[in-house]
């Protein structure tokens, strides 16, 4: 059954929005503010198999609810089946849906937004600045029609233990002196180089690693990834910090996120490999790893998300909304980037003609 929340104030029952500045639900109306119980407990990890085990004997549910009544003002509108939280469109009440899409697997943390939405226009604004060949109108312009909507991102985490067993060659770098000759002002003269050369030594070995907190984003709404997290700062999850911000339910099922979990493992594995082999060159002619004690959790990231138009093209970018960096793209001015080119075209030639003048050359 779908489950909605509203948050009211306390004190006088108006509806009520998450604030960043105090970390509570803050009553826009009598100023009252609203505790929200902040649990800094380690989240635990859940086991992989077991999870399995259990989604597969779940009986079968509807993939997606085809409408949504506010509990406020009873009106009933259509929200896209990926959002879990938002607003009412005709009272403005904050509203969370624990089934918008059903989803087995409930968030177990989050990461509160740090970081106001003023404060990340006011990224935005010097990211623009900060890029020289970014048109000169897109500055004010981008800046004033760009709209930032707060939304929580899912993400899953993995911890696992890892045994790779591989084969390979080392390589070792040794010079040899080449005699060659050369012509210079009609006279045969004798000249010689370095030539560098690689001995392959065949090798094999094992790499055992241990991964934690291997971070997946489990939605494909999002193109571009903030790496940096402060995960030490999970709070338990509750459903009151997503008061007046979006959430996407996962799109990318608990599997799928072990298989692109894998792919960074296999990444950090083959350098620890290669710094095993060492050497000058190391190369990875096999390989094969075993996974095991595979653990997860479901958490919830904050991001702002927006996009602005400029020459009828739509650039979209997110800021992370707990360290305010900044990813996205943005258009190029051909002019600046012309003139750009031009100006190293003239220092190289500037420089080849005195260089020419002076006999070096």
């Amino acid at each position: 059954m779908q489950k909605e929340y509203l948050f009211p104030c306390e004190q006088c029952g108006a509806k009520l929005k998450f604030s960043v500045a105090t970390g509570e639900l803050t009553c826009p109306y009598c100023t009252h503010i609203n505790h929200v119980e902040r649990a800094f407990t380690q989240v635990v990890e859940k086991d992989y198999e077991k999870a399995l085990n259990t989604l597969e004997h779940l009986p079968q549910q509807p993939s997606a609810l085809s409408s949504t009544k506010c509990p406020s003002c009873a009106a009933t509108f259509e929200l896209q089946e990926n959002i879990h939280a938002s607003l009412c469109p005709f009272c403005g009440s904050a509203i969370v849906n624990e089934v918008a899409r059903y989803r087995p697997i409930k968030p177990q943390a989050l990461l509160p937004f740090a970081i106001s939405k003023d404060e990340a226009r006011a990224i935005f604004k010097e990211w623009l600045k900060s890029h020289w060949f970014a048109p000169n109108k897109l500055q004010h312009y981008g800046a004033e029609d760009s709209t930032l909507k707060g939304v929580y991102i899912p993400y899953w985490t993995y911890d696992a233990s890892t045994l790779s067993r591989y084969s390979g060659r080392r390589g070792t770098l040794y010079y040899e002196t080449q005699h060659y000759r050369v012509n210079i002002n009609g006279r045969s003269q004798m000249r010689s180089r370095q030539v560098q050369h690689i001995r392959w030594t065949p090798v094999s070995g094992s790499v055992d690693q241990l991964f934690d907190d291997v971070l997946v984003m489990a939605s494909e709404s999002l193109h571009y990834a903030l790496l940096e997290w402060d995960l030490e700062h999970l709070v338990n999850y509750d459903a009151s910090f997503l008061s007046g911000y979006e959430s996407e339910v996962y799109s990318i099922d608990l599997e799928r996120g072990l298989e692109r979990a894998k792919a960074t493992m296999q990444y950090r594995i083959r350098a620890a490999i290669k710094r095993q082999i060492g050497g000058d060159r190391q190369e990875i002619t096999g390989l094969q790893t075993s996974y095991s004690d595979i653990t997860f959790k479901h958490i919830l990231l904050p991001v702002y998300a927006s996009a602005f138009t400029f020459n009828n093209k739509v650039y979209s970018y997110v800021i992370n909304g707990r360290n305010g960096a900044i990813s996205g793209e943005r258009p190029y001015s051909v002019v600046k980037i012309a003139a750009a080119v031009l100006s190293v075209v003239l220092i190289v030639a500037t420089a080849l003609y005195y260089a020419n003048e002076q006999g070096l050359l």
